[in-house]
């Protein structure tokens, strides 16, 4: 699959899309260009690389989309760490320099991240909003064929300022919206809500490594429109590979009732990744424990910490090997950030059995020793966004171990 999506090819959006000279062949880049200050530049990011590589990759290895960053800026140990980010600049000062950057750099996408530091030094906070709205009309003039996505700014845990945030950030959606109705190429990509003060760092200022992750699942979000042209889009995928992204939590478990270890001291299920058994590659999430009671036992393990909005078109897909009876009582779960979860919404899979892992072994689908395929129309929970990928053992009846496997994980907006 994911050979096949790099394969695909990139066609022009027929409406408020991209126009990319070229775009017609897979292999030619769309140039995107990162723009505002430090946030942009990756300041307190690990790597030094912010969301820029995170986002690179989610294009190229799930979108099959090649990607060219562009910018006269360097910074992060990504191969591809060209920005234009410059730490310290107000709106004022990104517009003083954004003619000569654009025209340099040609881009098809410019990601604007902007406000920030007039927010910080309480600088002409009532025209902040208009200024914004000035340099977006400035890039737009220097790359008319360019889509500009126009982002809020993230939470600020200082009170004061937050409110100067939350102030500005609600003029924005107006100014977007007048730009595109008047056909002008111009989104919104909603830092802000997609973000909490736990995903901010020491400093007060900028994101951590996992909200930087969160940001590119919101830039990624938003570029499916500009970049999709009608096709699937995968919100979220991962063959546990070396490639893939990584585990945000191993064998932890969220809820658990009369579930124990699956040996060896252990004393709860453990969920991680293993090289013992795959379904396409080498590795895959082993789950096991053992269910200590006849009257009712769970255990629901957080394993991927996402940021996925849902629409009508989205489905879960993911093969799952049980190595017992009790491990068909499994399934995926999702939890959604408005307190909703997969298993109690009633989406079924493609045999018409719901999604819950209870109702997953009780079904009687899933074949012990052998590789199964579950498929589930996520339209039960369209509008949502989920928060948390999570793997849950469910059984109210019936006791004694279970362990398995679960590889190929998929979410995919599909054109509705």
């Amino acid at each position: 699959m994911r050979s096949y999506l790099r394969a695909l090819t990139l066609v022009l959006v027929a409406a408020g899309g991209l126009a990319v000279p070229g775009a017609a062949r897979a292999a030619t880049p769309v140039r995107i260009m990162p723009l505002g200050a430090s946030i942009t530049w990756g300041t307190s990011s690990t790597d030094g690389n912010g969301y820029r590589e995170a986002l690179r990759r989610h294009l190229a290895d799930d979108a099959g989309v090649a990607v060219d960053m562009v910018g006269s800026q360097r910074s992060g140990t990504a191969a591809d760490n060209d920005n234009e980010g410059h730490p310290g600049y107000r709106i004022d000062a990104v517009a003083a320099g954004a003619d000569t950057w654009v025209a340099a750099a040609r881009p098809d996408v410019v990601l604007l991240n902007a406000g920030t530091n007039d927010m910080l030094q309480n600088y002409d906070l009532v025209n902040a909003p208009a200024r914004l709205s000035a340099l977006v009309d400035q890039i737009l003039r220097a790359a008319p064929a360019a889509t500009v996505v126009v982002s809020t700014l993230v939470p600020n845990p200082d009170a004061t300022v937050e409110s100067r945030v939350r102030a500005y950030n609600a003029q924005l959606p107006g100014i977007v919206q007048a730009k595109a109705a008047a056909g002008r190429k111009v989104r919104l990509a909603d830092l802000h809500a997609n973000l909490t003060l736990t995903d901010i760092g020491s400093d007060r200022i900028h994101p951590t490594d996992g909200g930087y992750r969160k940001l590119a699942d919101v830039w990624y979000s938003v570029l499916q429109p500009v970049l999709g042209a009608g096709r699937a889009w995968p919100l979220f995928r991962t063959d546990f590979g070396a490639a893939a992204p990584p585990l945000t939590w191993v064998d932890t478990v969220q809820s658990a009732r009369n579930v124990t270890g699956y040996c060896c001291g252990l004393t709860g299920m453990e969920s991680g990744r293993r090289a013992e058994l795959a379904h396409g590659g080498t590795y895959a999430l082993m789950y096991s424990g053992t269910d200590a009671s006849a009257s009712g036992s769970y255990s629901y393990n957080r394993v991927f910490d996402v940021h996925l909005p849902l629409t009508a078109g989205t489905t879960l897909t993911y093969w799952i090997y049980p190595q017992s009876v009790n491990g068909t009582s499994v399934a995926i779960d999702l939890a959604l950030t408005d307190g909703r979860s997969l298993r109690d919404s009633g989406a079924v899979d493609q045999y018409g059995v719901r999604a819950h892992p209870q109702w997953q072994g009780e079904g009687r689908r899933l074949v012990v020793g052998q590789w199964n395929l579950v498929q589930v129309s996520l339209a039960a929970l369209a509008g949502g966004t989920v928060d948390q990928l999570r793997v849950g053992y469910d059984q109210p009846g019936g006791t004694g171990a279970f362990r398995g496997y679960i590889d190929d994980i998929q979410i995919v907006n599909a054109p509705v």
